[in-house]
């Protein structure tokens, strides 16, 4: 009687696991076929090398990566994408926050409301149209900012685009402007989840608007921020639209990041192996800003 029990609560059990498993597949299919497979097959093909008049794969083993780090310009385009990364995410963050703060006060309802939808106008527009936009807004002959220029007598060619001293710098501004609304956001939503009264107690011990800011607002959105960064800084290592749609990494390579370097060689040159590669250590890159983050994550606990 006990095993006859026994062996219809397993085949029950069974049948829920069953049902569990069918209902969870199409996520695990999915993520197989965009994240699991691809990946390995990046491995696989960052192993060989193609030979162009056979149309054979050749396994050479890690040479694909000796050629990549010995190669300077490898170096430059790698620094470059963590400048971008990292000035892009700090001005993200700070000045989401900072802004985030000044939404939060008790100012007229009616001027937030309406500094909001101009603050959130870039986030809602797409990469290309911001492109184009800053095609526009550093093109000399139409630039407003070139003509404000000329009409106070300065004589200095208004390009920032066009120079690679301050390419990358330009980029990274125009980056810092369109997505720091979604942070503003992000952060305004965990500021309005606190307390009010916890100000107002110690507004009433006699602490500064910047003491209060510092002992109570930061620290209550401290994880959420952390996470924000992590986020922030894994999507613009691996960012791609406005650089290329801009600048296609010009002038002189001056605002070529890893993913447009990697754009560049697979559609390019066709030499997907030497991509796969560069993609990898893309890769590799992201997920040690992931464990970094997460390890200061742990350690501000």
């Amino acid at each position: 009687m006990n095993t006859a029990l026994t062996n219809i609560h397993h085949h029950k059990k069974r049948k829920r696991l069953n049902s569990g498993y069918f209902f969870v597949a199409p996520a695990v299919i999915l993520i197989t076929l965009l994240a699991i497979y691809p990946t390995f097959r990046v491995i696989s093909l960052s192993l060989f090398d193609l030979n162009r008049r056979t149309g054979e794969n050749s396994f050479i083993g890690i040479q694909n990566y000796v050629k990549i780090f010995g190669d300077p310009l490898f170096f430059k385009i790698f620094k470059q994408t963590l400048y971008f990364s990292f000035f892009s995410s700090l001005g993200h963050i700070v000045l989401g926050f900072f802004l985030s703060v000044l939404f939060n006060t008790d100012l007229n309802r009616k001027f937030i409301g309406a500094c909001r939808a101009l603050i959130l106008l870039p986030w809602a527009l797409s990469p290309i149209i911001v492109a184009m936009i800053a095609q526009l807004w550093a093109y000399p002959l139409i630039s407003p900012i070139a003509k404000i220029l000329a009409a106070l007598g300065s004589q200095a060619e208004f390009a920032p685009l066009s120079r690679p001293s301050t390419a990358l710098f330009s980029l990274t501004i125009i980056n810092i402007w369109q997505f720091t609304p979604f942070y503003m956001l992000m952060i305004l939503a965990g500021l309005q989840s606190m307390d009010p009264e916890l100000h107002n107690a110690a507004k009433v011990d006699g602490a500064s608007t910047l003491q209060r800011i510092r002992y109570i607002t930061i620290p209550h959105v401290r994880d959420l921020v952390l996470t924000l960064s992590l986020f922030d800084l894994v999507t613009t290592t691996a960012y791609f639209d406005l650089i290329w749609v801009t600048t296609q990494g010009g002038p002189v390579r001056s605002t070529e990041v890893l993913s447009t370097y990697i754009y560049r060689i697979a559609f390019g040159t066709m030499n997907w192996n030497s991509a796969s590669a560069i993609g990898l250590v893309l890769l590799v890159l992201c997920i040690g800003i992931s464990a970094a983050v997460l390890v200061l994550m742990q350690r501000e606990e």
